[in-house]
């Protein structure tokens, strides 16, 4: 990626990364993500297994130098984990990558109406201090592969040069809104509140 250039190139390659979502969610980020050159890809995808694999297989073809294996529990330590909240089961899916300790930073996609893109960089706030309302899954947005690929690039900025600040992407059709999340965790939050011993839940 010419526009990279090689340092941000080599921070991509050595970058571990988790995606997770309905799997025709998660095609055409998968696919730009892979195209980047992140150079190892935990893929946790709702899907019968034969189709999971063929996709695997595809994206094998694209990108050689990409290391890409399916996942579904236990996901190890990644800088980032990029979540594209399709249905209700990977709204459930999200809330456990929330208390997941080893997730990184998140990268939380909402593709129902209205759209919304979660960036925690780093925790504390957790995705539900930052304002990241993982509520139930409701009527699917008109523009939810638009917003899936803005997260995906948002994914890829963080990587190659980390954000400093938790941000909450608002969509309105294909104008968006950022804003500040909050810096900081509730005190009576699970995850962020000083009492928190930081529980890992691996099983999604």
């Amino acid at each position: 990626m010419p526009q990279v250039g090689g340092r941000g190139q080599e921070r991509l390659l050595a970058a571990r990364v988790a995606m997770a979502g309905e799997l025709a969610d998660l095609e055409s980020a998968l696919a730009y993500i892979v195209g980047a050159g992140v150079g190892t890809i935990f893929l946790n995808a709702h899907s019968d297994g034969a189709q999971r694999d063929y996709l695997i297989d595809q994206m094998r073809e694209l990108n050689s130098d990409v290391t890409i294996s399916a996942a579904s529990s236990g996901l190890p330590e990644r800088e980032l984990t990029l979540i594209l909240i399709g249905s209700a089961r990977t709204r459930d899916a999200a809330e456990a990558m929330n208390f997941d300790s080893g997730a990184g930073g998140i990268i939380a996609a909402r593709l129902d109406s209205p759209g919304r893109i979660a960036i925690v960089p780093s925790r504390p706030p957790c995705l539900a201090c930052a304002g990241a309302a993982l509520t139930t899954f409701g009527a699917r947005s008109e523009t939810a592969e638009p917003i899936a690929m803005v997260a995906a690039t948002e994914a890829l900025k963080h990587l190659i040069s980390p954000i400093a600040e938790a941000a909450i992407v608002e969509f309105s059709g294909l104008t968006t809104t950022t804003s500040a999340a909050a810096a900081s965790g509730r005190p009576d939050c699970p995850i962020c509140g000083p009492s928190s011993r930081r529980v890992s839940r691996r099983s999604l």
